[in-house]
């Protein structure tokens, strides 16, 4: 079955839920080594920007947002305009962009519109640029889907569980359902599970997880949300620092994997 949890996901035990991994913690400021480059989409608020100033401890930082102007100083980071939305602004921007990369954080996300533009940003967005951005992305790249709970696939409609469990179903077939959207936010977001699947069987020298950050106080989660940004974000990050014989296939929240 395509959601059966990969024998890779099996996870080393951390001290705590929010420790990244050691091997990626250390410094390279005044190593004399290049720092990893990462490229984080929707990076001018939330999780994100939070993700990318911490990345930028250890990471030379491409900060991927559809507004430049609306983009956070981040000593050491550079801009790059993307609308994931908009097929043709992510393939110039992935024409710009020079790798290795490695690290690729597919954040950006919307909650409300109409299904077809909540797909186009959550599922396609995601799918075209991981695409497009797959030949740069060094060997050990880890690429990071940014999900949420609300994609567990008991929450969602039986004729769209049957289509993302179907053996069959590929990139394509994703793209299909882009055109076609059964649901809106949920929905979309248990397409980009299956979406990480299928990267982590195309990629295999690439760690490619997707990852839960919890129920967050950002503009999306709105002021009543449990968790801070700095806990969901720790969630994200675990995975960004994962080291290149860690997980792939995987869904996990906090470091552990989770049901699909």
């Amino acid at each position: 079955m395509l959601f059966a949890p990969p024998m890779m996901a099996v996870l080393m035990p951390i001290a705590s839920p929010f420790d990244p991994w050691p091997a990626q913690t250390a410094s390279m400021s005044g190593m004399g080594v290049a720092m990893p480059t990462a490229f984080v989409t929707g990076a001018n608020r939330g999780i994100g920007l939070a993700v990318a100033r911490d990345l930028a401890k250890d990471h030379a930082v491409i900060l991927a947002v559809r507004d430049p102007a609306k983009a956070p100083a981040i000593p050491g980071a550079r801009v790059e305009k993307v609308d994931v939305s908009d097929p043709g602004s992510i393939a110039a921007c992935a024409a710009r962009v020079e790798g290795p990369l490695d690290l690729l954080v597919n954040n950006a996300g919307v909650y409300t519109g109409e299904p077809h533009e909540i797909w186009a940003v959550n599922v396609r967005g995601p799918l075209l640029l991981t695409r497009a951005l797959a030949p740069k992305l060094a060997k050990g790249a880890r690429v990071v889907m940014v999900t949420s709970g609300l994609g567990a696939l008991s929450r969602q409609a039986d004729s769209l569980v049957r289509e993302l469990r179907d053996p069959d179903l590929g990139f394509e077939e994703i793209l299909a359902l882009c055109d076609r959207p059964t649901g809106g936010y949920g929905s979309s977001k248990a397409a980009l599970n299956v979406l990480t699947q299928l990267f982590a069987r195309e990629l295999p020298e690439v760690r490619v997880n997707a990852v839960d950050p919890g129920w967050v106080r950002t503009d999306m989660g709105g002021p009543g949300a449990p968790r801070s940004i700095e806990q969901g974000a720790a969630s994200v990050l675990w995975a960004c620092r994962i080291p290149a014989d860690g997980p792939t296939g995987g869904l996990f929240r906090d470091g552990r994997a989770i049901p699909w």
